[in-house]
């Protein structure tokens, strides 16, 4: 065979190589086969209901040490007792719900490409998490079905190891808070509840979500898969100072159904597929704006005294972190929803988490809190004992019977 020849084969080769490959990465389903089972899925199905998550930073564990380490942990300070819902839901109910293994799991972005293009299971960025978590901080909708992480993809391909253990599994999808946050999004609606950048981005987020269902359930017909409902920016109290007219609140909303109700569009037509009212919830925890549309909110009263507002901080009497997220309180209760929905939803026999169990979850975090509070009380004590004489820049102590020291 002349050397030309021999290049002009393995010229073909390697193209047809490429093709295969590029197509692989295209179109997940064309040649879809079970990959190898990873080493803690050839254990024993353990009875429990196995639970995979796909979104964003609203659902990725704050326990992450490899990618949420260091001093800016969810919670700060705080960070020991501040769990995200993943993290509530799997200590209060793990011996009924299996979100998988925790542990490190993924790798770079092109390590997961190559991988994943040769038949691998594949997963990134690298984060420490439930196994079955593939949510992202920062994730897009555009990322359940594409661009790097292909979240939905790389979920089904390891589910695929284990078709029968995910029959009456569940698949959370939470995402689209970073599409509808961006460039100024709902100053847009606030102004133009038709506005047609808004419903652009609001109409593409819907199309990825139905793609990462439709493949879920073509491939696993027998698990469900639960929506979670996008709440109003107007509900953070970043945003208090902004849209304080009942016009700019009303289209805020409107918008905000407009992601909603495509939802729901796609759980009517599935009955494998429920959609949780998250704003629903959150407003019937700490309320909502005024008629109009002014700061109208709630403090939500716990059994041992414990009083929690819907502000910003990382200790747990705020309903928000000091980062925006969900506060160890918000994320509590709303699990003890989270199973309630899913045992009305689908018949499921998950026992319910108790108002007594919430205390005492909560319990390490408020006493954490309740310590700190009292050093600082001290401390100040202490501080307002010392003052400085204007005149001499002299620390004067004053004495117990408050004349000052000699």
């Amino acid at each position: 065979m002349s050397r030309s020849r021999k290049f002009l084969l393995v010229a073909c080769f390697g193209a047809l190589t490429v093709a295969g490959l590029f197509a692989r990465l295209t179109f997940p389903g064309l040649s879809r086969r079970p990959a190898a089972p990873v080493a803690v899925a050839a254990e024993a199905p353990s009875g429990r209901i196995r639970f995979a998550v796909l979104g964003d930073s609203n659902s990725q564990s704050y326990h992450d040490t490899l990618t949420l380490g260091g001093p800016g942990m969810r919670g700060g300070k705080w960070s020991a007792t501040t769990w995200q819902w993943t993290e509530v839901l799997g200590q209060l109910r793990g011996d009924q719900i299996d979100l998988g293994q925790w542990g490190a799991w993924g790798t770079g972005k092109y390590r997961a490409i190559l991988g994943e293009a040769f038949g691998f299971l594949a997963r990134t960025p690298p984060k420490v998490d439930y196994l079955y978590n593939f949510a992202i901080s920062g994730a897009t909708c555009d990322q359940l079905m594409g661009k790097s992480q292909r979240q939905a993809i790389r979920l089904v391909d390891l589910m695929d190891t284990e078709p029968q253990a995910w029959r009456g599994g569940i698949v959370f999808i939470r995402i689209g808070d970073n599409d509808l946050s961006s460039d100024g999004l709902f100053d847009e609606m606030s102004r133009d509840r038709a506005a047609p950048h808004p419903a652009a981005v609001i109409d593409a987020c819907i199309k990825s979500i139905g793609e990462a269902v439709a493949l879920i359930r073509k491939n696993h017909p027998d698990t469900y898969v639960v929506l979670s409902t996008a709440a109003s920016a107007a509900d953070w109290p970043g945003a208090f100072d902004s849209w304080q007219s009942a016009r700019e609140i009303a289209n805020i909303d409107a918008g905000v159904d407009r992601f909603n109700n495509g939802l729901r569009a796609l759980a009517a037509a599935d009955r494998h597929v429920y959609v949780i009212e998250d704003e629903a919830w959150f407003r019937s925890m700490w309320g909502q704006r005024d008629e109009q549309g002014r700061p109208d909110y709630k403090t939500v009263h716990l059994s041992p005294g414990w009083a929690v507002t819907n502000t910003s901080g990382d200790d747990p009497h705020n309903a928000f972190l000091a980062d925006s997220h969900a506060g160890v309180v918000w994320n509590t209760l709303w699990t003890q929803y989270l199973v309630a929905s899913l045992n009305s939803a689908f018949g499921m026999h998950i026992k319910p988490i108790t108002d007594a169990e919430v205390v005492e979850f909560l319990r390490p975090g408020f006493e954490s809190a309740r310590t700190a509070s009292a050093s600082r009380r001290e401390r100040a004590r202490e501080t307002g004992q010392l003052r400085v004489n204007a005149k001499t820049g002299l620390d004067v102590r004053q004495r117990t019977s408050g004349q000052e020291a000699q």
